[in-house]
């Protein structure tokens, strides 16, 4: 994450400026970078939003750890979130961590 200074700053990160919200039936995936699958075991750590809430781009999602490092990971997109992955679960180069589905605004 590109974000520096405190919490309470208002700096935006690269996903909160050039970030979008999906239309209605387009979808994103989230899934774990391969770059980090090198560094043990991953397991989902926690998630941030509940199922079917909505989400904005820069939002942090949840977090995944191994015994050494914690990585949270952020959207670029928003829309209602779908999981894939349950906490505990294991996480694999690739493998799908979140699904972001676009849907009618009112």
């Amino acid at each position: 994450m590109h974000k520096f200074g405190l919490d309470s700053s208002n700096l935006k990160t690269e996903a909160e400026l050039e970030g979008k919200f999906l239309e209605d039936g387009q979808l994103e995936r989230i899934t774990f970078p391969n770059e980090l699958n090198q560094g043990g075991e991953w397991r989902v750590k926690e998630w941030f939003f509940e199922k079917g809430e909505v989400v904005n781009p820069g939002d942090i999602l949840g977090a995944v750890e191994n015994k050494e490092q914690r990585f949270e990971f952020e959207t670029f997109v928003g829309g209602k979130l779908n999981y894939f992955k349950q906490v505990g679960q294991r996480v694999e180069a690739n493998s799908v961590l979140a699904e972001i589905a676009g849907f009618k605004k009112n």
